[in-house]
């Protein structure tokens, strides 16, 4: 949500709203969050969530089209977040709550589905691995210059926000119940990567890669398993392809009644979002698209599907030999 979007919705909710009411009172009783929440979103501290602006205009009665100022045949709007000039830990706390809140509160409404067509390991998979996760952000907020340049691993702690922050949003993507993942060779080899060279730079020890490679094989053995049933360990329906392509980014697009979310992984760990529906529906067509190069391995292609994860073990297992 960017900056102008937010002070209209603030502005329109101020008009809609009796004189004598306060504003913060008002978002609080009315999205069932905290006073100093609300207060943070009036601030422009917070973003509020899609779910909040819908609950917001039904409640109210202002048209969402009018407060993003997009029409009919007009640009896409688009949020691309964790760019601002704040505090990148809070940005990333509230990406992840944002996140979740729409995931839950949408898949109790309707049927979600999720398409995901990956190049790299989505953080659905590893949101719940402390050190992978913790890895993540450690390359990016190194990379970012964030870190002192001889900063090692073992020395980085998440604050707790971040760590209940993951624990609620690998709780809330469990709402998923249709997943559709393609993933092409390089899933994780980009990782892979990435650790090598922390090692090499001396930031990373030998226990810290023995943790990292233990986690990635853990995350290796659930999909293949999930592959193999055809469902996710929450019960979500699962149908999973190898692709023979590489892809040039990771693109994801959420499905929840005739409502559609669409998202490009960009700057490692940021994002470019977008509710637009010409976009949403662009990306989906495209992630359909890529089965045409691809193998479905959910239930199926057993020859595929154990020569592709054993060819990840072998990438995890060179690791930092």
């Amino acid at each position: 949500m960017n900056d102008k979007t937010r002070d209209n919705i603030i502005a329109t909710i101020r008009d809609c709203i009796p004189e004598k009411e306060n504003l913060t009172n008002f978002l609080s009783d009315t999205l069932n969050i905290g006073r100093e929440s609300a207060y943070r979103r009036v601030r422009g501290e917070i973003n509020f969530t899609f779910d909040e602006v819908i609950k917001l205009s039904q409640t109210l009665g202002f048209s969402i089209d009018n407060i993003i100022g997009i029409k009919k045949n007009e640009n896409a709007l688009f949020n691309i977040h964790m760019l601002k000039d704040m505090d990148y830990i809070d940005i990333y706390v509230n990406k992840m709550i944002e996140y979740g809140a729409m995931f839950r509160s949408m898949s109790e409404k309707t049927e979600t589905k999720a398409r995901i067509s990956a190049n790299t390991l989505p953080y659905f998979f590893h949101i719940g691995y402390k050190s992978l996760s913790r890895f993540r952000i450690f390359k990016w907020l190194y990379q970012n210059q964030k870190l002192p340049p001889n900063h090692k691993f073992v020395d980085f702690i998440l604050p707790i926000k971040v760590l209940e922050a993951h624990e609620i949003f690998h709780k809330d993507i469990q709402t998923i119940k249709n997943i559709t993942f393609i993933m092409d060779s390089n899933v994780f080899r980009t990782v892979a990567k990435d650790i090598v060279y922390f090692y090499k730079r001396g930031l990373l020890s030998e226990s810290d890669v023995d943790t990292l490679k233990a986690e990635l094989h853990d995350i290796i053995n659930k999909i293949e398993k999930m592959a193999t049933s055809g469902f996710s360990p929450n019960n979500a329906k699962l149908d999973m392809y190898i692709s023979a392509v590489d892809f040039e980014a990771s693109y994801l697009h959420f499905e929840f009644g005739d409502h559609q979310f669409s998202q490009v992984r960009i700057f490692s760990i940021s994002a470019i979002d977008s509710f637009n529906v010409s976009l949403c529906k662009i990306q989906k067509e495209w992630i359909e698209s890529l089965k045409r190069y691809s193998v479905l391995i959910s239930e199926s292609g057993e020859m595929q599907r154990f020569e592709y994860m054993n060819k990840q073990r072998e990438i995890i297992d060179r690791i930092s030999k």
